[in-house]
């Protein structure tokens, strides 16, 4: 079933992951860029994600997860293998009506990470619904081939174009113009 694609606001908004590996590092470092308050729940952590915590970048609480971790919380990371509690926490969170990711467990997710190609305020997300995320990263690594860093200069000209009062059409044909110099 293919999944809506939905571009949501994080920035100091509460995000829980449970995991201290590879992983919960790996999703820690997609999300922060979006300037969310991440919450990691792990006994254990990676070096890099001690040192996210020292430098207080994530709140590490070093211990097992607790249901009571849930509170406030507007989506959650299953950064973990323990299947068992990826069914626990997904289910919980189903009941709360929190946004769930459970990695590589697609039946314990109500959202999935997109692959993501960014130039600064540019954000493309690539999604296969989850079957297929090998093709995402291909695909994305192509586009980040493809698609020139002067991509994000070009939303900040337009957006001040925007907020001058060009608009409609307007815009969009000095969009159209302006992308084809840059793609050129």
């Amino acid at each position: 079933m293919p999944l809506f694609p939905v571009f949501i606001e994080l920035t100091g908004r509460p995000v829980l992951v449970v995991g201290g590996g590879k992983v919960a590092a790996r999703k820690v470092k997609q999300l922060l860029p979006f300037k969310p308050e991440v919450t990691l729940v792990s006994p254990k952590a990676t070096p890099e994600l001690r040192e996210l915590a020292k430098r207080k970048v994530i709140k590490w609480k070093r211990r097992a997860f607790r249901p009571s971790d849930l509170r406030g919380k507007l989506l959650v990371v299953l950064a973990t293998d323990d299947a068992r509690l990826q069914a626990r926490v997904s289910k919980l969170c189903k009941e709360k009506g929190i946004l769930c990711n459970a990695v590589d467990a697609p039946e314990h997710c109500s959202f999935i990470f997109p692959s993501l190609v960014r130039r600064g305020e540019l954000v493309v997300g690539i999604s296969t619904s989850g079957k297929v995320p090998a093709l995402s990263r291909a695909l994305r690594e192509k586009l980040e081939e493809l698609l020139p860093e002067e991509l994000g200069r070009l939303v900040t000209e337009l957006e001040r174009a925007r907020s001058s009062g060009v608009r409609g059409e307007e815009l969009l044909e000095l969009a159209r113009r302006r992308l084809g110099e840059v793609l050129r």
